[in-house]
């Protein structure tokens, strides 16, 4: 992990990385309906948390000791009950054994798509299947690459700014967040670069960060593929966490089991 990546600064990511609108209820019942969890990269514990509010026993693999000990801290705020059904490691989800099978694996928020390469994706996967119930469900939440907006940024290394989010942090202070893109369509992956920036109620800066990342798109079939090469049979391809139809350019929302 170099200095300047985003997951180095866990403070700064839960300001503005607030997932998919509606995921934390969609895992959270998953969770209730399963009982038990492994979630995988689960970061801060965004969606770790609501999981075992809702009653499950929740173990979670995070690969950053800095996310980790956020998660933690976070944990300690919570009452004994749900405390007692956490457990967090620190761990790859490439490799790792931890001895025992689940009902359920959840790979939320586009984790997945940090794999690069495709051994790795493999591995991943074959691990999650190894940590499956018999009848246990694996489930991935990527985006869709859409299309439209890559046939628009074709170049290798064009780059392209937006803005992030703006956080009003107290005091009439507030962190406002920019992202440079960097994509390569040959490898299907961009990286980007995260500059959060914090003002004073006067309007002056107070400090300035800059942050990375990079991500793997997927398309569907490659997918469908990947999961039969690892041994998992596709159950359903949902678009959303309302249980929409999979439309291009939305959320690939998986649900697969050992086959």
């Amino acid at each position: 992990m170099t200095e300047n990546d985003i997951y180095a600064a866990p403070e700064l990511y839960d300001l503005l990385s607030t997932g998919v609108p509606g995921d934390v209820e969609y895992f959270s019942k998953l969770a209730k309906q399963h009982k038990r969890v492994l979630e995988l990269a689960c970061g801060t514990g965004r969606i770790t948390l609501p999981m075992a509010q809702a009653g499950a026993k929740v173990t979670g693999i995070e690969l950053r000791e800095s996310m980790l000990d956020a998660a933690a801290r976070k944990l300690e705020s919570e009452t004994p009950a749900v405390r007692k059904r956490v457990d967090l490691y620190q761990g790859d989800m490439r490799s790792f054994d931890l001895g025992k099978t689940y009902p359920l694996v959840v790979i939320p928020f586009r984790a997945f798509q940090h794999l690069i390469d495709v051994k790795d994706q493999r591995a991943c996967l074959e691990c999650c299947r190894d940590h499956l119930t018999r009848q246990g469900r694996l489930v991935i939440n990527l985006f869709d690459p859409n299309l439209r907006i890559l046939a628009a940024n074709l170049e290798v290394n064009a780059t392209a700014v937006r803005k992030v989010g703006e956080v009003d942090v107290g005091d009439g202070e507030r962190v406002v967040a920019y992202s440079t893109r960097t994509s390569c369509p040959e490898e299907q992956r961009f990286e980007e670069e995260w500059i959060y920036e914090r003002f004073a109620a006067d309007g002056r800066s107070l400090w300035r960060q800059a942050r990375k990342f990079s991500l793997r798109w997927f398309g569907r079939y490659e997918m469908e593929h990947l999961f039969e090469l690892c041994g998992l049979e596709v159950e359903k391809l949902e678009g959303g966490f309302k249980g929409q139809p999979y439309q291009h350019g939305g959320e690939q929302i998986w649900t697969v089991k050992k086959a």
